[in-house]
């Protein structure tokens, strides 16, 4: 068996993992649909403006954001509950093996991120279809992405659950805060210093949910110079993750553990 298709299929493993843990799926979309029906429809009498429909490309995105970062928690429980020490043992690079977890990281939050999406298009009909199919790989790169800051908080706490867990937190809510995934750009720069708002505007969150607005939802013709900015924000995330998760697995071959 070649070395990629072992990567594939420790990819395909995982990225089944996701969609058997059923009690979460359920808590992800009741989160998500909670958000997309209620809190949308709420604050959308309280906003100068059209809430409901700025705030439902946004909980994709957040859709997108929180099944990449469920990437971290399989990868912990594989480093503690001896899976890698098998995945090791089969004809499969180091390297291959962070493949094979980005990989299915990103496939699974693309799935997730796509079946808010067909939701979304039922209580918010878009205007391009098209334009929502040409995302969805740029949205791919993203979940890589953020699959792999999930790599890099489990490598870090790996001997300490409580610790990965307290790291995924405080990174959800740092991320979310520093985007325009709650509010307009306009609203962000009339409270944040300058230094912020740059923060902000380069978030690839931000970029994500303001390509869902503007393309698929407004029907806006696609710019390509926004798209390379989708891949700039989030291909740093994917190399950073995929090194740290590396750096774990190299640590773990040498002294057995981490």
């Amino acid at each position: 068996m070649s070395e990629i298709r072992v990567i594939l299929a420790i990819a395909r493993n995982d990225f089944s993992y996701f969609f058997r843990t059923k009690w979460l799926m359920a808590i992800l979309l009741s989160l998500n649909l909670s958000d997309m029906l209620v809190v949308a429809l709420v604050y959308k009498n309280m906003m100068t403006i059209d809430y409901f429909f700025y705030f439902v490309p946004a909980v994709i995105v957040m859709g997108l954001f929180a099944a990449s970062l469920d990437t971290g928690r399989r990868i912990w429980l594989a480093l503690r509950e001896g899976v890698i020490q098998y995945e090791l043992s089969l004809p499969v690079s180091t390297h291959g093996l962070v493949i094979a977890y980005l990989l299915a990281g990103g496939a699974a939050a693309l799935v997730y991120a796509s079946s808010l999406m067909a939701i979304a298009l039922i209580v918010l009909p878009a205007h391009a279809i098209w334009s929502a199919v040409m995302l969805l790989p740029f949205l791919f790169v993203l979940a890589m992405g953020l699959a792999g800051i999930a790599a890099t908080l489990a490598a870090v706490a790996s001997t300490h659950g409580e610790f990965f867990f307290a790291f995924q937190n405080v990174v959800q809510v740092a991320l979310l805060t520093l985007s325009t995934v709650y509010y307009p750009m306009e609203v962000i720069q009339d409270y944040l210093p300058p230094a912020l708002t740059a923060v902000v505007a380069a978030n690839p969150l931000s970029l994500a949910a303001e390509a869902l607005r503007q393309y698929t939802f407004a029907g806006a013709p696609i710019e390509p110079t926004f798209l390379l900015k989708i891949l700039l924000a989030s291909i740093p995330f994917t190399i950073v993750g995929a090194f740290a998760y590396y750096g774990a697995l190299r640590k773990f071959q040498v002294q057995g553990k981490l």
